[in-house]
């Protein structure tokens, strides 16, 4: 391989690197598009309850449910409120709803929900 070759490269590896910085910085602020409304309108008891705690210092989910406003965990926790059957399952669990952190919706339809 000719030096101009390497050269073209080794640049488009470095800029890469630079390229997946600032997404990483955004991925942890990305809140689950419309969760609120999948919460409410569970139905089911396919759901897992998770510490966030349990996860990694650089897992992803964690990293936005560190960064959720209070706007949005509000909104979330009004969410599980609204859902009877859900809110009476979690508590069966004693699980509190003031500790409700975040919520994904799993491939398979059933629900996470992280507490602090």
């Amino acid at each position: 391989m000719n030096r101009i070759a390497k050269l073209s490269v080794i640049a488009a590896f470095s800029s890469l690197a630079f390229v997946a910085i600032p997404h990483a910085q955004d991925a942890k602020m990305e809140w689950p598009a419309e969760i609120e409304k999948t919460v409410q309108e569970f139905k089911g008891d396919k759901f897992t309850v998770v510490d966030v705690g349990t996860l990694s210092e650089q897992d992803q989910t964690r990293m936005w449910i560190e960064h959720a406003t209070p706007e949005q965990r509000a909104a979330l926790q009004a969410a599980v409120n609204g859902n009877a059957g859900l809110a009476a399952a979690l508590k069966a669990k004693n699980v509190e709803m003031g500790n409700i952190a975040g919520a994904v919706q799993d491939a398979n339809g059933s629900l996470t929900l992280y507490v602090r």
